[in-house]
């Protein structure tokens, strides 16, 4: 998604949750291991290094889910965003949930200090935990 300095705190709000989903969606498929590492690449976000897919199909497939949640978030209308994996007979083995909490209200805007902060809870907790992808989940708010 392309920044846009006319767009609305709630378009500006939701491009930035859009694109942290897109960061840490693609830190869970790596951190599962589904793919070998050398699928992905190295890239700096929000002055961290994470990684994003190498392969273009991947990569566009995260990256449409997850734009196509964009008017639905700039709206207001998800409360969650879950992460399936299912086995090879399609039974789900494991889940992952984010809560997103936006505050709508008109003037808000997300502070980069604190998404710079949520994404950072997210990957120390992601690789600091016992089992990387148990950890918490921030939850991200826009807005003060």
């Amino acid at each position: 998604m392309d920044r846009k300095d006319n767009q609305s705190p709630q378009g500006e709000t939701a491009r930035i949750l859009v694109e942290f989903l897109e960061v840490a969606i693609t830190s869970i498929v790596l951190l599962k291991g589904i793919y070998p590492p050398g699928a992905f690449e190295r890239r700096k976000y929000m002055n961290l290094v994470v990684h994003s897919a190498r392969h273009p199909q991947l990569r566009d497939y995260i990256h449409s889910a997850v734009s196509g949640l964009y008017p639905f978030i700039q709206k207001g209308l998800v409360e969650r965003v879950a992460v399936i994996f299912f086995n090879s007979d399609n039974i789900p083995v494991e889940r992952f949930m984010f809560k997103l909490t936006v505050n709508q209200s008109y003037g808000s805007r997300v502070e980069e200090a604190d998404l710079e902060f949520s994404l950072r809870s997210f990957f120390l907790s992601s690789f600091l935990s016992q089992n990387p992808l148990h950890g918490f989940f921030p939850r991200i708010a826009g807005g003060r």
